[in-house]
């Protein structure tokens, strides 16, 4: 089954009127079917933010809504892989607003086979990226979609990247998919995406 994350999303950081046309098709899909749709904010000036006012999608009570204190959700918020697992959730479509800079995964071409060489407290995205030290880690810095998508990998689940959903602060979209693809995470099309319910 699927769970759509949407990471970031509220009006500051998702200014892209396409953007969020676009992932606004697909959460209507994902609501029609009972789908599992999370919104998760790493913005901690949203912390004490209503739920509903969460995200330009607005969030129900239907909806899973997360705050991390880590641009990695999976790493900001208790037993989120674990829940996951528990619904039966196999493979997260993911998309909002990210902030990565640099080149990610500098080395991203080890996937999450770099698993094992990544120091164990540097959290499940820099384990995707293979070795975390000092020279890849300068390289780059995570935004919260890279980050998640990447710690979603290391977590056994099917990552799939919405290449047309996905913005930098500015509006723009993102330019790391081939990063993400040589990680192991699959980049499509909002419109090419099917949900499995």
């Amino acid at each position: 089954m699927d769970a759509l994350l949407l990471i970031d999303t509220d009006d500051a950081s998702y200014p892209s009127d396409d953007a969020m046309e676009t992932l606004g098709d697909i959460v209507t899909r994902t609501r029609a079917v009972g789908g599992v749709l999370i919104f998760a904010s790493t913005k901690a000036d949203l912390a004490d933010t209503p739920d509903e006012e969460l995200s330009i999608f607005v969030p129900d009570e239907e909806d899973l809504v997360l705050r991390s204190e880590s641009s990695d959700v999976f790493e900001g918020v208790d037993d989120l892989a674990a829940g996951l697992h528990d619904l039966s959730v196999d493979r997260i479509i993911i998309a909002g607003a990210d902030a990565t800079t640099g080149v990610p995964g500098a080395d991203a071409s080890t996937g999450a086979r770099g698993v094992g060489s990544a120091d164990s407290d540097s959290g499940p995205a820099a384990q995707a990226g293979g070795d975390a030290d000092a020279s890849t880690s300068s390289a780059s810095t995570p935004g919260a979609v890279y980050a998640s998508a990447m710690a979603g990998l290391v977590c056994n689940f099917d990552v799939v990247v919405l290449s047309d959903s996905t913005t930098d602060p500015d509006g723009n979209l993102v330019t790391w998919g081939d990063a993400a693809a040589k990680a192991g995470a699959m980049v499509k099309k909002t419109a090419d995406t099917w949900l499995r319910m």
